[in-house]
């Protein structure tokens, strides 16, 4: 049991494998099919060329009067457009015909009537081709034109049968099969005509393994042009379509109708067929494309039983194909309306991450200020503390040092009150110099000062012409007018304040500031503000 169970999955894997790599091959000959039909047109232009060789040939005899070699020149042309070209067929069957009397030959006559049945047949016109067939003594034909007489004659009456329906189709049938039997009576069982006899009595009376077994005999026991192995490869496919084999049986009807474009037969039914099974089979718009090509080739023919034929099937693959055009284009309609609504939210997504971003960087900036305007908070807090913590050891250290000489004055004076020494008290008094002190406060208040802005004259000086510009003996003191403003950046606006630090009156400092501001190169307004812009270190 485990042994069977092993064999049957190997089997199946067989059969998938196989399955799989047949389907690579029918696309592939898919491909290639496509290939050759972009090549069509270029390959029927070649044989046109070809033929033109023979017509100009034969219009040399036609001069000459030379009757047999026109008749065999006719004869060739009317082969080789049987299949191509209905009404240039026609002509030189006829023609054909008109040479055969003059030659007064009995087997061209016949020869000749044979071939212009077989056109007929093509053209569908069925009565014309059996009344064609009966003025025909096939007694007078010999060998393979004898056996292609019968051909003519049971194709003939099956494709009548394939066109009626009811009372006389077993009729037809049977008078087709009649024609078969004299081929295997009298033909060569090797032969191609007598095997594709086989072949399509066994396809019209559904014996389809048969019909199986005689096209592939033919297909590898036989080297067939591209004309033949296209009736052959229709027939295969024709009777694995009738097994439901519908790959199989488009592989082998795609072999053919690539057959029938590199032989530039246009009176062909293996297109036909395809695109009937692709159709049934759901691929919709290659049944389209091969349907067209099948009525392209039914046109250039112009063989009224193909046009019949494509007739039945074509309105329903173009329907087909309208209702999946309609389909595309109302799924490209909604995935357009899909498509829409996205870049809705999208731009509504994007307004919203725009209308952050800018918010984001409004609070960015904003923090920037916010940060620059601290920085220079800190800076001027560090600024005014280093002011402070300068300026406050000094009034210690002055007020200091005032106190002491206050005491020792007071000291001086109580000792000489005491021992009555008014004379020495006077002198005290004349020895004590208020503007001497003053002007050591004054230089002390430089001292510090450029210690704390080294670069204040220079920047002071920058607010005005050269020529205007402050030029001082001594680069450790300030004057009186660097001396106001000094005291402006330290903080100290009131002019009362200034007046009086500085020993003058309040119009005084009026007068000097406006003085000094008129000089300037920049506004009144806003003298003061560059002042309070310059830096401590």
């Amino acid at each position: 049991m485990r042994r069977f169970f092993i064999l049957s999955i190997l089997i199946q894997l067989l059969i998938v494998h196989d399955s799989s790599a047949q389907r690579d091959s029918l696309e592939n000959l898919f491909v290639e099919a496509e290939h050759y039909l972009e090549l069509r047109d270029s390959i029927i232009d070649a044989r046109k060329i070809r033929l033109a060789i023979f017509t100009d040939s034969l219009k040399k005899y036609e001069e000459e009067k030379n009757y047999n070699e026109e008749y065999r020149l006719a004869n060739i042309l009317t082969k080789e457009y049987e299949s191509f070209v209905y009404d240039s067929a026609f002509y030189y069957a006829t023609r054909s015909i008109k040479l055969a009397y003059k030659l007064k030959s009995k087997p061209k006559i016949a020869e000749a009537k044979s071939n212009l049945s077989l056109i007929l047949l093509l053209k569908g016109l069925f009565k014309e081709t059996i009344d064609t067939l009966e003025t025909i003594n096939y007694k007078f034909l010999e060998g393979e034109d004898r056996i292609r007489y019968y051909s003519v004659a049971y194709r003939s009456y099956y494709d009548l049968s394939n066109s009626r329906w009811g009372y006389y189709q077993p009729k037809y049938r049977e008078l087709g099969h009649q024609y078969c039997e004299k081929i295997f009576q009298e033909g060569d069982p090797s032969s191609f005509d007598y095997l594709l006899a086989k072949a399509l009595s066994s396809l019209i009376s559904d014996k389809n393994n048969e019909a199986i077994s005689y096209y592939t005999q033919l297909v590898n026991e036989h080297d067939l042009n591209d004309h033949e192995q296209a009736i052959c490869n229709c027939g295969l496919g024709i009777a694995y379509s009738r097994f439901f084999e519908n790959e199989k049986a488009q592989y082998y009807l795609l072999k053919a109708t690539i057959n029938d474009i590199k032989s530039a037969t246009t009176e062909t039914v293996a297109a036909k067929v395809l695109a009937e099974l692709l159709y049934y089979d759901g691929s919709v718009e290659r049944a389209y494309q091969f349907i067209e090509h099948a009525q392209n080739d039914a046109n250039f023919f112009g063989s009224n039983a193909r046009r019949l034929e494509i007739s039945y099937i074509k309105p329903d693959i173009e329907a087909a194909m309208l209702s999946k055009v309609e389909k595309q284009k109302d799924f490209m309609f909604y995935v357009s309306i899909v498509v829409l609504g996205f870049a809705v939210l999208i731009i509504l997504f994007g307004a919203i991450v725009f209308r952050q971003l800018r918010e984001i960087k409004k609070a960015r900036k904003e923090a920037l200020i916010a940060n620059k305007n601290l920085q220079e908070v800190n800076d001027m807090l560090r600024e005014v503390s280093r002011i402070k913590e300068e300026y406050v050891g000094y009034y210690f250290n002055f007020s200091s040092q005032f106190i002491e000489k206050l005491e020792a004055f007071k000291k001086a004076i109580s000792r000489q009150l005491l021992t009555k020494q008014y004379d020495a008290i006077e002198m005290e008094l004349k020895n004590y110099n208020s503007k001497k002190e003053r002007q050591n406060l004054f230089e002390d208040f430089d001292r510090i000062f450029l210690k704390l802005f080294p670069d204040f004259v220079n920047r002071f000086n920058m607010l005005f012409k050269d020529e205007d510009k402050v030029c001082l003996k001594d680069s450790n003191s300030l004057n009186t007018d660097l001396r106001i403003f000094a005291l402006i950046r330290l903080g100290v606006n009131d002019n009362e304040k200034i007046a009086s630090i500085l020993n003058f009156s309040v119009n005084t400092i009026y007068t000097y500031k406006t003085k000094i501001k008129n000089r300037s190169i920049v506004p009144n307004d806003e003298f003061d503000n560059k002042i309070m812009e310059i830096k401590s270190v």
